[in-house]
């Protein structure tokens, strides 16, 4: 996304519309500061999608005494063929409680949509725009809004629609699951808090019955950050403020 945007500005604009116009100047930065938030709020399209796309950096907010909420967008029913659809729901419930607990996310809400059919509803809008507003958060992390499954280019819609009457400026932190990032701005080092992460992740047993996530997850953070010029592990994501993100909406169609 970003590297798009610069070659847009830098090979496609006239130079002096170039210089007066700038409609995305956080996403087109390679680098910005971020990751201070003392209120965080995660959209999850899946229950276990917050802890692979930003489970170590959750941690690392929880160490830091932010208050963090997580709203889980759809009931997981379709995780497992081996269960039973609705004794599933019921199994990820759990799994994640158990989870949210190692990483320190302070408050759960279900909005128990099912799997593989969220879309965006005046019913849906209206379950994140209330939780907008009771939590009021200063950052909110949720999908990449190219990320390769329907319900998480739906949740990256929804959070668009249920923020258009917001107040404030939250920062917004896209990550990626099924899609790894093409680009970013913002490098969150998660070295000290992989196990934390893993040991999240792993409570979520009904989904590693069918994937080694574990290792997936492993390596891919440890590829982001020999990729940022360390050795360790690291969550990447692509972030800019509210006002930024509501002008990529609009020209993606939304």
């Amino acid at each position: 996304m970003t590297r798009l945007l610069q070659y847009i500005y830098r090979s496609i604009l006239p130079t002096n519309i170039r210089k007066s116009i700038d409609i995305f100047p956080y996403l087109r930065n390679w680098k910005i500061e971020g990751l201070k938030e003392k209120s965080v709020l995660v959209l999850a399209p899946h229950p276990d999608d917050d802890i692979i796309g930003c489970g170590g950096t959750l941690y690392t907010y929880h160490l830091m005494g932010a208050d963090i909420t997580a709203i889980y967008m759809t009931d997981g029913r379709k995780g497992n063929h081996l269960y039973a659809e609705e004794e599933l729901v019921s199994v990820r419930k759990e799994e994640t409680k158990r989870a949210a607990k190692i990483v320190g996310i302070d408050k759960l809400i279900f909005s128990d949509n099912r799997d593989s059919e969220l879309a965006v509803t005046g019913n849906t809008i209206k379950q994140v725009h209330e939780v907008l507003g009771d939590s009021q958060p200063e950052a909110v992390f949720f999908p990449f809004v190219m990320d390769n499954h329907q319900d998480h280019i739906a949740t990256a819609r929804i959070f668009f629609s249920a923020a258009r009457v917001m107040k404030y400026d939250p920062l917004c932190y896209m990550y990626g699951i099924w899609t790894p990032l093409p680009a970013y701005n913002v490098v969150s080092d998660i070295t000290l808090c992989l196990e934390t992460k893993l040991r999240a992740l792993k409570e979520h047993k009904s989904q590693l019955e069918l994937a080694n996530l574990t290792d997936a997850v492993k390596g891919l953070s440890n590829y982001y950050s020999i990729l940022n010029g360390g050795n360790g592990y690291a969550e990447p994501f692509i972030a800019c403020p509210l006002h930024e993100y509501r002008r990529l909406g609009k020209v993606i169609g939304w």
